[in-house]
């Protein structure tokens, strides 16, 4: 029955809003008469796109739009063959005609945003056992970071001296505690890998030394803003994406990365030289520390395809999955 009494609910709707149509056609019918007596005033209303020349027509439009639906709607209720599309088409077409909106009335074409996924996290294989830090194609460019793509092939940043990393992994447990039991149960939650502190030293003796160190500062300083204003291509996109490697596939085997901070003392018991980068002077500590922290960070998509067997047997060593 809740059904039947929504319908005559409807019903009723829909009969009070043509009985509204009707009084206002009467109306528009009267107005007309009037203005046909009025023979000067007519000419000077029915000249030009005035609303008197499209009104009859819209309401019309507008009555033949209800009757059509009060029809529809009481073939429902009273079984004569209309189905609930019908119905349903009948209260759209009510709801188009309380809007103004006519027969034939396309919608608009709404344009499509797509993301857009970068394939931004630099060379997958590394055949160097030294310590570093790949550099996004997306932001390699210009004079200042050119040292960190000397040798043309691979653009990264090296550590000079062998640095000091902190690695941690955890597996995380949540207690439960039954009553009357001597000992919780540990509930497996999930897995991490903890932040990478990798602290390295810089001995910055010459001029190439000294650029090398600039592009390593403006690098870091880079690596940690996302793409925003003025970047057509990218812009929304968050820091890029770097591959840390470092003692052999084993170790640090391409491990995709973000750069979450990173630090440097500036001393001042030491030297500063004088090295020129993108044609302007700049002073650089002889011997300065730098700090970087990063977090690994894996794809929705490639962590699908990880498989503990065969991470245990060895076989995403050297590869470009990158799992640690």
């Amino acid at each position: 029955m809740g059904i039947f009494n929504a319908f005559n609910k409807i019903n009723n709707e829909i009969s009070e809003t043509y009985s509204e149509a009707r009084g206002y056609l009467q109306e528009v019918n009267t107005f007309s008469a009037n203005v046909n007596r009025t023979i000067g005033q007519a000419e000077d209303l029915l000249t030009g796109n005035t609303i008197l020349n499209r009104l009859p027509g819209d309401v019309g439009e507008t009555v033949r739009n209800v009757q059509s639906t009060v029809s529809r709607v009481s073939g429902f209720l009273n079984l004569g063959g209309a189905t609930s599309g019908d119905v349903g088409s009948s209260i759209r077409m009510t709801q188009n005609a309380s809007q103004g909106i006519q027969f034939g009335a396309n919608p608009i074409q709404r344009s499509v945003t797509q993301a857009r996924v970068l394939q931004q996290s630099g060379q997958d294989v590394v055949p160097d056992w030294r310590v570093s830090i790949s550099v996004p194609p997306s932001i390699m460019m210009g004079d200042v970071l050119a040292p960190l793509n000397a040798d043309g092939a691979y653009a990264r940043m090296i550590f000079p001296f062998n640095p000091s990393i902190m690695i941690g992994h955890a597996a995380n447990y949540s207690q439960i505690h039954p009553t009357h039991t001597n000992y919780p149960y540990q509930a497996y939650e999930n897995s991490q890998v903890n932040e990478y502190t990798i602290i390295g030293e810089f001995v910055n003796e010459t001029q190439a030394d000294a650029r090398y160190w600039v592009a390593c500062l403006h690098f870091l300083r880079t690596v940690t803003k996302m793409f925003y204003g003025n970047d057509s291509n990218f812009t929304g996109s968050p820091p890029p994406v770097c591959r840390l490697n470092g003692y052999g596939p084993h170790v640090l085997n391409n491990v995709p990365v973000v750069i979450t901070n990173f630090s440097m003392d500036m001393p001042n018991d030491v030297d500063y030289i004088e090295c020129v980068v993108d044609g302007k002077p700049n002073f650089v500590p002889t011997q300065v520390s730098i700090t970087v922290g990063c977090v690994p960070n894996y794809a929705r998509r490639t962590q699908a395809r990880f498989s503990l067997q065969d991470f245990a047997s060895g076989k995403y060593a050297g590869g470009a999955e990158g799992f640690v």
